[in-house]
């Protein structure tokens, strides 16, 4: 029976994962809120990449003889230059939060809607959307902590055997470790980070949301599972548009380019969002089961 552990507790996340295939595809109109905001982002996100500093003609680079002289007179890019640098930096920013925001309203208003499709009723788009406003804020805040934690997490074993490796001479041992260590604590993370919005959506709490970790420590093969097959599910989401995307649009650079290549992107980023947030209430609604049943066999 040990020996079936390791299988039963991946397939709790194999279960997690069909769950949330069979949401989603029973409730279509899931993926309308993330489509309608990747939509509205699509011509933010294409005005951007089309005003992005290139800095192709700077003649003081271009010099060869005198680039040390020159760079020591008038450093290597001009005020207008870092002017302009400094204003499209700007725009990326407030685009950046504004995006994160809209994406935090899209998926508290997902776990939502497949919280009370589970429960077998009928929801208005309207109605997850104004609640979603509601609550915005408070799941942007709980994205930025779970994320902090979630880097310094990772950052941990590389700080570790960095150190040890300077130490060891430059042993190639740890720089193995490190990758041994860092890939199922990376998918550990990416699992526990899911189900951090869908335990705020069901109780309410910024602080209850961080019970994702300590819940993930527990349960780690199937946070590892459940984590390896949302990483492959959103790598595989994110190759497929990318690659008729960059046939189709080869060498152009332009404006109109770039905002068809993202409204063409547009429906599998907001299927990736919708697996995502219904993923993770879908791992942690499992996972807490789980649980009960353990507590409940404690009792007994």
């Amino acid at each position: 029976m040990p020996s079936l552990f390791p299988l039963v507790m991946i397939m709790g996340a194999v279960d997690a994962f069909a769950r949330t295939i069979v949401t989603i595809t029973r409730n279509p109109k899931l993926l309308l809120i993330p489509l309608v905001i990747s939509i509205i982002l699509s011509p933010i996100s294409a005005y951007l990449v089309n005003e992005m500093p290139m800095f192709e003609g700077i003649p003081e680079l271009q010099e060869g003889d005198n680039e040390s002289i020159i760079f020591e007179e008038h450093g290597a890019f001009s005020e207008e230059m870092l002017n302009e640098l400094a204003d499209f930096f700007k725009l990326l920013m407030v685009f950046m939060v504004v995006s994160l925001l809209l994406q935090a309203l899209s998926e508290y208003a997902v776990i939502k809607g497949a919280l009370i499709a589970e429960e077998g009723r009928e929801y208005s788009l309207v109605d997850l959307i104004y609640e979603g406003i509601m609550h915005v804020f408070h799941v942007f805040l709980v994205v930025l902590i779970v994320g902090i934690v979630s880097f310094a997490i990772i950052l941990v074993p590389i700080f570790v055997f960095g150190l040890l490796f300077l130490v060891s001479g430059g042993n190639p041992a740890f720089v193995l470790l490190i990758f041994l260590v860092e890939l199922p604590l990376a998918l550990l993370v990416v699992g526990a980070g899911s189900m951090a919005v869908p335990i705020y959506v069901l109780n309410n709490s910024i602080v209850a949301s961080l019970r994702c970790f300590s819940l993930a420590f527990k349960n780690k093969l199937s946070t590892v599972a459940f984590g390896a097959l949302l990483t492959l599910s959103i790598f595989f989401l994110l190759a497929v548009p990318a690659s008729f995307v960059g046939l189709l649009f080869l060498g152009r650079t332009d404006f109109m380019a770039n905002l068809i290549a993202n409204l063409l992107q547009a429906p599998f980023q907001a299927l990736i969002q919708t697996l995502t947030a219904v993923g993770g209430l879908m791992l942690y609604l499992e996972l807490s089961k789980k649980e009960k049943e353990e507590l409940l066999e404690l009792e007994f």
